[in-house]
């Protein structure tokens, strides 16, 4: 018997209460196999009910069919997408009655930007997820929020999405220099901060507020064509 089996292709296509599934599923101690194996049962109406012989009884438009173990795993090699980030940011519109900002972060002040760039990177080498909650209120517009486990990973999941997008347009600027282990990691963001600062005040401390409160794409923007015209310089000092 052939099924055919419609799935989401991509995150982009998930409606919201797909996208909470998801993240439902990924802040729960699943494998990536079984979160996909979930998702392919609830969005294609799939309920697989029990072990038969080398694969699965399952029911499918009201009727029982049998599934082998490749058969499943043909399908879900549909959804290997929920395995990376999604390719352009994606957030809930709203958590705990407040509206989120722009899911691209346009509109976020350079200020803002670089305390949610601190955080993401305090919770990247802590795993203390309360870090998430306080780049939740910065991205909610909110005094305090209360978050699920899938709101909290869903914060992740937008942060850590807009910094793919910024290596992206900004390539010259983000370079990936890992965290030193050996080096106070709030020394080390602190000394991260101060840099791009100066290099957007060129050491005009008068102008730092001007700077600070600068959209995020500008700054950005900025920082780019710097680090661009440093790396043009160094390859012409070296050829001399």
């Amino acid at each position: 018997m052939n099924i055919n089996l419609t799935v989401p292709s991509c995150w982009q296509e998930l409606t919201p209460k797909q996208l909470r599934y998801v993240y439902y599923l990924l802040s729960q101690d699943y494998s990536a196999d079984e979160v996909k194996t979930y998702c392919l049962c609830r969005w294609s109406g799939l309920d697989i009910l029990n072990r038969d012989g080398d694969g699965f009884t399952a029911r499918y438009d009201y009727k029982l069919i049998h599934l082998t173990a490749l058969q499943i795993a043909e399908v879900l090699s549909h959804l290997e997408w929920l395995d990376n980030l999604p390719s352009y940011p994606i957030r809930f519109a709203t958590i705990d009655g407040h509206n989120a900002i722009a899911a691209d972060l346009r509109g976020l002040t350079f200020e803002h930007y670089l305390v949610l760039d601190n955080l993401y990177t305090g919770y990247l080498h802590t795993q203390k997820t309360d870090l998430l909650v306080e780049m939740a209120t910065l991205l909610y517009n909110a005094q305090s929020i209360k978050l699920s486990p899938e709101e909290r990973i869903s914060i992740f999941y937008w942060f850590a999405s807009c910094k793919q997008l910024f290596a992206r347009k900004f390539p010259n600027f983000f370079v990936t220099a890992p965290v030193s282990n050996n080096t106070d990691l709030h020394k080390q963001l602190e000394d991260g901060v101060n840099a791009q600062i100066r290099a957007l005040t060129k050491g005009d401390i008068t102008r730092e507020d001007i700077v600070l409160k600068a959209d995020v794409y500008r700054a950005l923007t900025e920082l780019d064509a710097l680090a661009r015209e440093y790396e043009e310089l160094n390859k012409s000092s070296k050829s001399l």
